[in-house]
């Protein structure tokens, strides 16, 4: 109900554009322009951005490690069957050869690049800045997107990684 004491917004000077109400800022972990996380956040009410990325970027953490370790087990959780089997064919590669993995020296930067749905499927793409260390040939910089994906309608909480593209 009106009471006309309701405050107007005021109209914009001669010759002033119209400016757009100001919008709520974007979270820290989401980079600017990313508009699918709408579309996850609706189908999968517990999706919170900055959470997802705290367990992105452990994720990050760990599938590096076990990868550097050649620990099949460990990547059978966290990866999609097609990337784990991509995973295991390169660890094998790489004993053959007697090489060892990479570890992770610092990790510089990880944020939310992309998301959206796939019928059923949430799939969010994290943007990775790490410092690496690769044996003998000494240190390079990695910069990577990497796809997690989730199925919305199962009880598995988990997230798999399902892509890995250099960024």
């Amino acid at each position: 109900r009106r009471t006309g004491a309701e405050r107007r917004e005021p109209a914009p000077a001669q010759g002033e554009m119209p400016r757009e109400p100001e919008q709520a800022p974007a979270s820290p972990a989401v980079a600017p322009g990313v508009i699918g996380i709408a579309a996850v956040e609706r189908a999968d009410p517990n999706f919170e951005p900055g959470h997802f990325l705290q367990g992105a970027r452990a994720a990050y953490d760990l599938i590096v490690g076990a990868f550097a370790k050649g620990d099949r087990e460990a990547l059978r959780g966290l990866l999609t069957p097609r990337v784990y089997d991509s995973y295991v064919a390169t660890i094998d590669a790489r004993e053959a050869q007697g090489g060892v993995g990479p570890e992770i020296v610092r990790l510089k930067s990880a944020e939310i690049a992309d998301a959206g749905m796939n019928g059923d499927t949430a799939q969010v793409v994290v943007k990775f800045e790490a410092e690496l260390a690769e044996g003998a040939t000494g240190m390079r910089d990695a910069r990577e997107r990497w796809t997690f994906e989730r199925n919305v309608r199962s009880s598995d909480p988990n997230w798999l990684l399902s892509r890995v593209q250099a960024a």
